[in-house]
């Protein structure tokens, strides 16, 4: 058992001199031992509770129950043999680890365990320690040297647990980047959006309306859009500012050529006409940002920003 619980000790008395009161010792990478203070007698507690194994006792006891998994009742048993035949008195008994055999703790983990050179994959409680650890909010360094500690560990095992255990977290760092990635450029293609409706030009302009009393809303209203029947003649776009300016409205150094658009920026909002036969695209809020297009001819008013789309 990895970890015993505190109220279950309660319960139990030593199986060799049958005290009641036993005490946990917790040690980092192995499973709690039970102790019991009068005799020193240690031993280990199955998972399902059922069986123990002796790692410390009374050398008189001789190494027969030495690191044998039985049941409870049956140690007691055979401690209770043990001493009705060869006459022990409980007075004498000294603790011993191994009942003076020359074996530790950590002989008989390793040989009682699956971490031999070679053996790869880890047992499954080591697993949910390391997890148990890392959720407790130690360092992976820290898990990784607890784990080292543990002697029924070798290095491929200790590999293939952080490798396990690290997987979810790597996968959520993945997860959040890939998250943060998306919403900055989620924010960078809004703030494009964004500018093109001049809010940011006319927050300035708010900010110099308040210091010089003048009143301008910071989010226009939506523009409204005129349009009117097709004649039949097509225009194309001018090859200069100020032909941009004579055909669409606002103030020839408002308009810029970027190759296939002219675009147009004015924080005041201004109108803008819409020839046949050419289209225009702005974006504005409403409350959230929206983006329109307009097929000419047609008249748009106000506008902050608009693109006149000259190559279709």
């Amino acid at each position: 058992m990895n970890s015993i619980l505190a109220f279950w000790v309660k319960s139990l008395n030593c199986p060799v001199c049958n005290q009641s009161g036993l005490e946990i010792i917790r040690e980092a990478g192995v499973p709690d031992l039970l102790h019991c203070s009068h005799c020193s007698t240690e031993f280990e507690v199955s998972e399902t509770g059922e069986q123990i194994r002796l790692i410390q006792y009374p050398e008189m006891l001789g190494v027969e129950l030495y690191g044998v998994w039985m049941p409870f009742g049956m140690v007691r048993e055979k401690i209770k043999q043990k001493i009705e035949k060869d006459h022990l008195n409980y007075a004498k008994m000294i603790a011993v680890t191994g009942g003076g055999k020359p074996l530790t703790r950590i002989n008989l983990s390793k040989e009682d365990f699956s971490g031999h050179e070679g053996i790869t994959e880890p047992p499954e409680r080591a697993i949910q320690q390391a997890r148990k650890l890392l959720e407790l909010g130690n360092s992976r360094e820290e898990v990784r040297l607890i784990l080292e500690k543990d002697p029924r560990l070798n290095e491929a095992q200790i590999e293939r647990i952080m490798d396990i255990v690290e997987e979810p977290a790597r996968s959520k760092s993945l997860e959040r980047a890939l998250l943060l990635i998306l919403v900055i450029l989620g924010l960078v293609i809004a703030g494009m959006l964004i500018y093109q409706t001049g809010i940011f030009d006319r927050a300035i302009l708010v900010v110099n309306g308040l210091l010089s009393g003048e009143k301008v809303q910071l989010i226009p209203p939506p523009p409204t859009v005129t349009q009117y029947a097709r004649q039949g003649r097509l225009f194309a776009c001018p090859p200069t500012q100020q032909g941009a300016a004579a055909l669409f409205g606002g103030k020839p150094d408002h308009w810029h050529f970027d190759g296939k658009n002219w675009m147009y920026t004015d924080i005041k909002g201004v109108r803008i006409y819409v020839p046949e036969g050419l289209s225009a695209r702005y974006t504005y809020m409403n409350p959230i940002l929206e983006i329109k297009t307009v097929e000419g001819p047609a008249v748009i008013d106000p506008l902050m920003a608009v693109s006149i789309d000259c190559y279709r």
